[in-house]
């Protein structure tokens, strides 16, 4: 049984806890500066801990629970009793370091993300940081800092999220008591500054500027098929065009570990063209079609920087501006038009993504829709002033003085018009919309 004996040092009173241990050993733990009642309670845990020592038990969930929140030092001296055993402490460098390690699925696109988020941790934290002394309020420090040091909303709300990511693992691996981050708001990852809707006259000009028919594929396939490139682009084979139903499937390294490694999409018509003629000039090279198994893009093996540095070149051949995530744009572009013209369900389909990603992601205002919303309601005032310029004859003709008996009578179309405008007179005074057709004038 624990004990818990006073003792006087320097004028002030200390507590210390005596037991015996499993081996019957007399072993006391020195609690410092603490109350009676603490050290009472700490007693207790002890007691239990010696008693799941004995029968060989976990100890229950209230003291696992309490052994979390002790701080090291208290830590240290039950592991020195033989209560429990060593806690690990971890640093912040050493940890974020094997968690990198660990995610050897992750497509290199993750990686880099995830490396970048860890460099700004230990830039601010320091790499020998212990992960438990990390508290709530440096966190929102760190957060501060990246806001006062101008990073997009987008980049502070990604490096959080990872930042969560990594102590979620640390509090389930026992490192940590709780996570720091778990309070720290991320905000929106979208940034609209970076989104840009590439029109077809842009596309049509960057391809003549392409040069050859495989940049050719490259720009249509992004733009016009939707794919993400280079990822989805480079990873077609000719095998993957299906001609006669008019479909193509799509490879997705991205999405096949959420088990969605495939999708198809249709042979575009601007797709089509393109491909038909990169598929007809190697035949014409070789003497033979190429295989099914054969990537329609040979040039380029993997890897976005040359891609994207050779697309630069052919914007300033083109005489165009560069705009914010090249191919990223040109598949968005894709998705915001093809929502204008089929359910948003079905575009997500073939692109890959869900319908909340693209609205987040993805989907765009253009000068189109405004263009288009105007020409309606330039339509619908039209219609409307029509309308009254019809019937302002009308009620004025109702205050002229009937005709006298000598006047001539209306005669033709005239007499038909006026006739129909007086049968219409109810309603034109009621509404700004024309009669349904085929409805008979009122009597």
């Amino acid at each position: 049984m624990a004990s818990v004996i006073r003792e006087n040092r320097n004028g002030r009173a200390m507590y210390r806890v005596q037991f015996f241990d499993r081996d019957n050993k007399r072993r006391s733990i020195r609690l410092g500066d603490v109350n009676r009642k603490d050290a009472e309670a700490i007693a207790v845990r002890i007691n239990s801990l010696i008693s799941h020592s004995v029968a060989g038990t976990p100890p229950e969930k209230a003291t696992a629970e309490w052994l979390l929140e002790i701080g090291q030092d208290l830590a240290d001296k039950l592991a020195n009793a033989g209560l429990i055993g060593k806690r690990e402490t971890a640093t912040l460098a050493a940890f974020l370091d094997i968690y990198i390690k660990t995610r050897g699925d992750a497509k290199p696109n993750t990686i880099r993300n995830l490396k970048n988020s860890t460099v700004r941790l230990v830039e601010h934290f320091g790499a020998d940081r212990a992960l438990h002394s990390i508290k709530p309020g440096e966190c929102d420090d760190w957060r501060q800092l990246m806001v006062n040091d101008g990073l997009a909303e987008a980049t502070i709300s990604k490096a959080i999220k990872h930042a969560k990511q990594f102590f979620k693992l640390a509090q389930r691996k026992g490192l940590v008591r709780c996570n720091p981050f778990s309070e720290l708001k991320t905000g929106g990852e979208r940034n609209d500054a970076r989104r840009q809707f590439i029109d077809r006259a842009t596309v049509a000009k960057l391809i003549e500027a392409a040069p050859s028919t495989e940049w050719e594929v490259i720009i249509s396939l992004a733009r016009y098929g939707g794919l993400r490139t280079p990822s989805e682009t480079l990873s077609l084979k000719w095998g993957d065009v299906n001609w006669t139903t008019r479909r193509i499937t799509i490879t997705s390294p991205k999405t096949e570990r959420h088990g969605k490694g495939y999708r198809t999409i249709p042979l575009f018509p601007e797709l089509l063209a393109v491909l038909e003629k990169s598929f007809n000039e190697y035949e014409s090279a070789n003497g033979r079609p190429p295989s099914q198994t054969q990537s329609v893009i040979t040039h380029y093996k993997g890897g976005g920087t040359n891609l994207r540095t050779q697309l630069l070149r052919i914007l300033r051949r083109a005489g165009l501006q560069p705009w914010e995530r090249l191919f990223h744009n040109l598949r968005a572009s894709r998705q915001t038009e093809l929502c204008d013209e089929f359910p948003s369900h079905v575009v997500a389909d073939w692109l890959g993504n869900t319908e909340a990603i693209a609205a987040k992601h993805y989907l765009q205002t253009t000068d189109a829709h405004f263009d288009r919303a105007t020409a309606q309601a330039n339509g619908g005032k039209v219609v409307q002033q029509v309308v009254q310029q019809t019937a302002e004859p009308t009620r004025m003709e109702a205050k002229t003085p009937p005709p006298t008996k000598n006047a001539p009578p209306l005669q033709g179309e005239a007499t038909q018009d006026v006739a129909s405008i007086c049968g219409y007179l109810p309603e034109l005074l009621n509404t700004t919309t024309l009669p349904p057709a085929g409805i008979e004038p009122a009597a």
